[in-house]
């Protein structure tokens, strides 16, 4: 019986050591797979809240995301070794969720002191800002020439915007608020509003998309000034005190050019 115990112990022994030794001969190549294998899964995850604002984020049905942000965004976590998660949600809910910590990050919005309780503005910024224009039904008699041309109209915009300071503030026309822009465009065709305002080069390229360059009319008035756009980095993310590296990521990727692409309605992808 002492004998049997001997050999079972004696062979466990080897058996243990032929595993490990195994182990240990694994070709380096095979365990660089192993490993790329494993990583995806232990990456840190980056929240990216996105809505459809083409051209610079356009989501399409049976398709990945896609736009100028979308580019940047992969190159940003590539950069930061982390892994890009996408979150869709129209802008209002974006900003909600942004504010909750529900994501972590968002491309394309304007510094304001109240959004910046609960957002970091990383530097630099991706835009120097787009021009801000009205719009209004072809063939109707609205005519926007200069602001004091909104006293009365009812003006549709989307929730959590910001456009300029004078319209932001204004109270001599009434406010409706959308969530989405081709939201703005239903109430508008619909005669819920006689005119919206939003991002000429945004518009331009949505209404083209949609094909209702016929039906919407860009107003004469519009505001151009400096209105720098940003990555905004939620202030509840677990990344949110990563801001340096966020900046130098940031930078890198925007000397690429990534944020340059010109914008054609001519040519949309």
């Amino acid at each position: 019986m002492l004998f049997k115990a001997t050999i079972f112990f004696f062979l466990t022994l080897v058996s243990f050591g032929l595993a490990s030794k195994t182990q240990m001969n694994v070709e380096p190549a095979q365990q660089t797979e192993l490993n790329e294998i494993q990583w995806p899964d232990t990456q840190p995850v980056l929240r990216f809240a996105i809505n459809h604002f083409p051209p610079y984020s356009i989501l399409s049905e049976g398709k990945p995301p896609a736009g100028t942000n979308v580019k940047a965004m992969k190159l940003i976590a590539k950069r930061l070794n982390m892994r890009l998660k996408f979150v869709e949600c129209p802008f209002a809910r974006c900003i909600v969720l942004l504010e909750k910590g529900a994501v972590d990050v968002f491309i394309g919005l304007t510094y304001s002191d109240e959004r910046a309780e609960f957002l970091h503005f990383i530097e630099p910024s991706v835009a120097p800002g787009s021009v801000q224009t009205f719009y209004a039904r072809a063939g109707s008699s609205i005519s926007i020439n200069e602001f004091a041309d909104l006293d009365g109209l009812i003006v549709g915009l989307l929730r959590h915007s910001l456009y300029f300071p004078e319209f932001d503030k204004a109270t001599n026309f009434a406010k409706v608020e959308a969530n989405t822009h081709l939201q703005l465009i239903d109430l508008l065709l619909n005669k819920r509003i006689d005119a919206f305002v939003g991002s000429e080069q945004r518009f331009n390229y949505l209404l083209h998309e949609q094909g209702l360059s016929n039906k919407i009319s860009q107003q004469t008035y519009h505001i151009t000034e400096d209105r720098k756009v940003y990555l905004a980095l939620s202030k509840h993310s677990e990344h949110a005190e990563l801001i340096e590296l966020f900046s130098e990521a940031l930078s890198a990727v925007k000397s690429k050019g990534v944020f340059d692409t010109p914008f054609d309605v001519h040519h949309i992808e």
